[in-house]
């Protein structure tokens, strides 16, 4: 697609770009990982639909256990349908109480549609939600892409708007949030006129009474728009190329640090940023699947999670995914990460959860050697997390993590620092099209690893493959089981060795990358290791070695040459 940016926007970024190696770990807020709760059955009064339709036919309601299950943790009613039919009062609370009842946090939009609705009617509903009905709810949208919906280009007719939606609300309940301005893409002459302190149209200050009127600012964002000119490369490089995405972040970073100093917005008071929607694209190739460009494809899944990943470098708030559940049945309207039809978890699905599940903490800066891999990782006080994906079609790569910015050793070909000032290494191989997660304690050690790939999961509409590492407490200072698998690569003949001798025999497994096992037995090693040789006729490539007992496994790649 014509991604041309124009040539202020250029000039302006470079005021406040500094290169990725300089960012800091950034906190990832424990509301990070978001999810539209598109579609709900029903929107408005139908029986006085102003905009039709109001009834939706949407399936969110039969579908709130998947997206808790996918670790999402805050979630947004929003979007165009709640913006031209204002959500009845039971809607509201039906949606607020769905959410709250699986866990995570609600975050209301209130509709304003130019101007069809009022700052008294959000008022109305705030205290309707909060006060009347107690429910507290602290997150609090105004409006939806105006520069889209109601075609407001400056910042000027969305000030006007916006503050005094803003004020009223606050008037009710000065505890809230509010979020905005929900601009479509990121604007940057819309951007500079909100976030000019003390100009006109300054959103960014405090009202008569003392309230701000804008505590996060937030834009939509589907890089690929809709998908007709949209190409494997393009999702590739696009996210991190200059004036794009990461580059978007970064200068609204920098204009909101500068209100902040200007309005002595400090501490909690300290705005932040949020991407309330976002996607591959906002509407899919019409042939889109596993193996194409869109949100139903394997690598639309890796292009989303490399958005989460920039949003946690550059301290974003929270991203919302476009959406839980499209309601539509034709492959172009089908952008959620579950299908409406068969209610599969999409690449998109699996690829939020690796993310959401592992990253907690801090994120921590990665450097790679190879072009098409992608790697983003985590730190908190138990545990590291790293996240790498290859995009090649058909490469398949060794690598080595090492857990510092030192020197990586050997002669693995991927060699990827990952800045968790731990000195430990860890090696192995990744496939072509596949995404893995490894966990790893503070000294260093892996703990678990999930394997995700185009052909060994998605095509079968398996979940990831995810190993716990057996930990065996020998003494009072508990130590990790580990194997050596020697020689690797070899013709098909190994010899495993185990740290430590087992209590109860095991099971060695050889599978290949599509989950079949062409390998099994019962082993004892007795003596600490025991070999493997497996049938001339196997092909060369990557294979799965497992070593299990009935509660626990070891694995690690191994690598069949001819």
């Amino acid at each position: 697609m014509n991604k041309t940016k124009n040539l202020l926007q250029s000039g302006l970024m470079a005021l406040f770009l500094f290169p990725s190696f300089c960012l800091r770990a950034q906190t990832i807020s424990d509301h990070f990982f978001g999810v539209n709760a598109w579609m709900p059955d029903t929107i408005g009064d139908v029986n006085a639909c102003i905009d039709p339709p109001c009834i939706r036919y949407g399936k969110i309601h039969l579908n709130w256990q998947k997206v808790k299950d996918s670790k999402a943790s805050i979630i947004r009613y929003g979007g165009i349908g709640p913006d031209k039919n204002m959500p009845t009062n039971y809607q509201y609370i039906r949606m607020i109480d769905s959410i709250r009842a699986n866990g995570m946090e609600p975050v209301i939009q209130v509709p304003f549609y130019n101007y069809r609705y009022t700052a008294q009617q959000a008022a109305a509903i705030v205290q309707y939600v909060n006060i009347t009905r107690g429910r507290n709810v602290k997150y609090w949208i105004v409006a939806n892409e105006p520069n889209f919906s109601y075609s407001y280009t400056t910042a000027a007719q969305i000030a006007a708007y916006f503050r005094p939606f803003a004020s009223a609300m606050k008037g009710v309940d000065p505890g809230i949030l509010i979020i905005g301005p929900e601009i479509a893409g990121f604007k940057v002459a819309i951007t500079n006129g909100l976030t000019t302190p003390g100009g006109p149209d300054d959103i960014t200050g405090r009202d008569a009474n003392g309230n701000y009127y804008l505590d996060i600012y937030s834009f939509h964002t589907y890089p690929m728009g809709d998908g007709s000119q949209s190409t494997r490369q393009l999702l590739i490089s696009d996210l991190t190329s200059p004036g794009d995405f990461q580059d978007d972040l970064a200068y609204l970073s920098g204009r909101l640090s500068a209100c902040d100093t200007y309005h002595n917005r400090t501490g909690t008071a300290k705005l932040k940023m949020a991407v309330t929607e976002t996607n591959v694209n906002h509407t899919n190739p019409a042939n889109d699947d596993l193996y194409g460009v869109g949100a139903n494809s394997f690598i639309g899944g890796q292009f989303v999670a490399e958005i989460y990943g920039i949003g946690m470098k550059q301290g974003v708030d929270f991203i919302n995914l476009w959406s839980a559940i499209e309601g539509g049945n034709s492959i172009p309207d089908n952008c959620g990460y579950i299908d409406p039809n068969t209610g599969n978890k999409k690449p998109l699905y699996y690829h939020f959860w690796l993310m959401a599940e592992h990253f907690k903490g801090a994120s921590v800066n990665c450097t790679l050697n190879q072009p098409n891999m992608k790697a983003f990782a985590s730190k908190d006080g138990q545990e590291i997390s790293v996240m790498i994906m290859n995009q090649e079609l058909i490469l398949n790569h060794n690598y080595t993590v090492r857990l510092n910015m030192n020197s990586v050793s050997g002669n693995n070909p991927l060699k990827i620092n990952v800045n968790a000032g731990v000195a430990a290494e860890f090696s192995d191989a990744i496939a072509a099209q596949s995404t893995v997660l490894l966990t790893f304690n503070l000294a260093g050690i892996i703990t678990k690893k999930c394997e995700y790939s185009l052909y060994a999961h998605a095509v079968s509409n398996l979940p990831p493959s995810c190993t716990q590492y057996i930990t065996t407490g020998v003494s009072e200072n508990e130590t990790e089981a580990s194997m050596m698998v020697y020689p690797n690569p070899s013709p098909g003949h190994f010899t495993i060795e185990l740290a430590a001798r087992p209590e109860a025999s095991l099971t060695i497994e050889v599978h290949n990358m599509l989950g079949q096992a062409i390998y099994s037995r019962d082993a004892t090693f007795d003596d600490g290791s025991e070999t493997v040789s497996l049938d001339e006729r196997t092909p060369a490539g990557i294979y799965l070695l497992y070593v299990r007992s009935s509660d626990a496994v070891l694995t690690q790649k191994i690598l069949v040459t001819k």
